[in-house]
């Protein structure tokens, strides 16, 4: 229970950490930027604005100097790290394993919140995912079964086959319409899905993301007030990212 608890408060920081990484990569800047800035009046953020799931319901939902809107994903965010750390403590099967599983899964957010905000994946958190991904597969559950070479395999069949899939349909689709569908990232990011989860459960991230993205499409359409047909591109890279975390943490991943 003490390691379920401390991923639970190192997730909600880990996802204030996934919405700035993710912004910054956006913006073309470097993560090692000094101090957080509230992006409205520059002014640095002291300690006591940057505590995660107290600041912003303490600060209502603006700057503390400027009084300016902040966006409420940022505390979505933190929320959205807790829950993943304190999942992937309830699921792994020791605390080295879990905290893996929780990083990998922190930069899957990262991944979420960039192609939410931008409709981009970023090269650098797509990258992070893939190699924590992989280690997360070549780690195992423990038991030493299957072996090593076993898991590795598994790994790579998965990151070419769910690679390949979304590859080949993209390829179709633009043959077929003249019209780009599907961006590259998406096709990178099923392969590294699939390094980690395997071959297997990947026909699940896709049914769950793809249910994700109609259920987001139509809450976006009746928001905006148009039909699906006029509502333009989605964000099916963040529901795939999302996915794939549940996935990973449902009660046979382990």
């Amino acid at each position: 229970m003490s390691i379920m608890v401390l991923l639970a408060l190192l997730g909600a920081a880990m996802g204030s950490f996934a919405a700035l990484a993710a912004e910054r990569l956006l913006r073309g800047e470097p993560l090692a930027l000094a101090r957080s800035r509230c992006v409205a009046c520059n002014t640095t953020l002291r300690a006591r604005d940057l505590v995660p799931l107290l600041s912003y319901p303490l600060l209502r939902g603006r700057c503390g100097h400027c009084n300016a809107r902040i966006p409420p994903v940022l505390w979505q965010a933190e929320l959205t790290g807790l829950v993943m750390g304190a999942a992937a403590a309830w699921v792994a099967p020791d605390p080295a394993r879990a905290l893996l599983l929780a990083a990998w899964m922190w930069s899957l957010l990262a991944l979420a919140l960039a192609d939410l905000r931008r409709f981009r994946l970023p090269e650098p958190l797509m990258a992070l995912t893939a190699a924590l991904g992989l280690a997360l597969a070549l780690v195992g559950d423990g038991t030493g079964w299957p072996d090593l070479s076993e898991r590795l395999t598994t790994a790579l069949w998965g990151a070419a086959l769910g690679g390949g899939a979304f590859w080949l349909v993209r390829t179709l689709y633009n043959w077929r319409t003249g019209r780009e569908g599907m961006g590259l990232g998406d096709v990178l990011l099923i392969a590294a899905l699939g390094l980690a989860l395997g071959p297997v459960r990947l026909p699940l991230v896709v049914l769950f993301a793809a249910g994700t993205a109609l259920t987001l499409a139509l809450l976006r359409a009746r928001r905006k007030g148009r039909s699906l047909r006029r509502l333009g591109r989605l964000p099916f890279g963040a529901a795939l990212a999302l996915a794939g975390a549940l996935v990973a943490v449902l009660p046979s991943a382990y």
